[in-house]
């Protein structure tokens, strides 16, 4: 098992990584935003490359719906340096954040940036598993990865796979935290911010309650 410091440096990697595959992209030339939830000075620096942001426009950009832009992929990979270090550090409505992620469509973007963004969600999920109190809740976390990439199959995966005192705390907590939802049917999900439709996020849900009862019944 890996320390603690060793995991920070897994996911310090994956943060450099994300700046070196999305460093000096910028907005399209053309891009004007919805005009009423962004100001021409905020739509300018989305269009500057490498120019820092302010932390509520990277907040903004990742939690508004697609329409407000011409094109909203363009607008995610701009932000994504920032994003990423936000959402390791411990930023609020980590999920909300992450629906911005599944609706620019990473996984289909070239092999370079989605491998970025795959291994940043892939450490930041282990890291904080193999953490006594991570910036952010495990549970969180995990709904926030889960919107990122439109399935829970891989998190249950990892989560399966760490064996450490740790891990299972974390797994008592969270499952004590979706008390309300495991009380209900498959139609009350902790997934509020899913990329999809209702009958997705209801099937990943279902997907997760039959894990946690085999992992109960273990």
């Amino acid at each position: 098992m890996t320390s603690p410091d060793d995991e920070g440096d897994v996911l310090a990697a994956a943060v450099a990584r994300v700046a070196t595959a999305f460093g000096g992209m910028t907005a399209r030339a053309d891009e004007a935003g919805c005009g009423r939830c962004f100001g021409e000075v905020e739509v300018e620096l989305l269009r500057t490359p490498d120019a820092p942001l302010p932390t509520d426009l990277v907040r903004r950009v990742a939690q508004k719906d697609p329409f407000h832009w011409s094109d909203q992929p363009a607008i995610i990979r701009r932000a994504l340096p920032q994003l990423v270090v936000m959402l390791a550090g411990g930023a609020d409505e980590p999920a909300l954040m992450a629906r911005g992620l599944a609706a620019a469509g990473w996984s289909r973007w070239p092999r370079e940036q989605a491998g970025a963004v795959s291994g940043f969600l892939e450490a930041w999920w282990t890291r904080s598993l193999r953490t006594e109190s991570p910036p952010t809740r495990v549970d969180e976390v995990f709904e926030s990865c889960a919107t990122a990439s439109s399935s829970v199959t891989p998190w249950l995966a990892r989560w399966e796979a760490e064996r450490g005192t740790i891990a299972r705390r974390h797994l008592t907590e969270s499952a004590d935290r979706w008390r309300e939802e495991l009380a209900y049917d498959d139609s009350l999900s902790p997934f509020w911010w899913w990329w999809g439709t209702e009958a997705e996020s209801q099937a990943a849900w279902r997907e997760v309650r039959t894990w946690l009862a085999a992992r109960t019944r273990a």
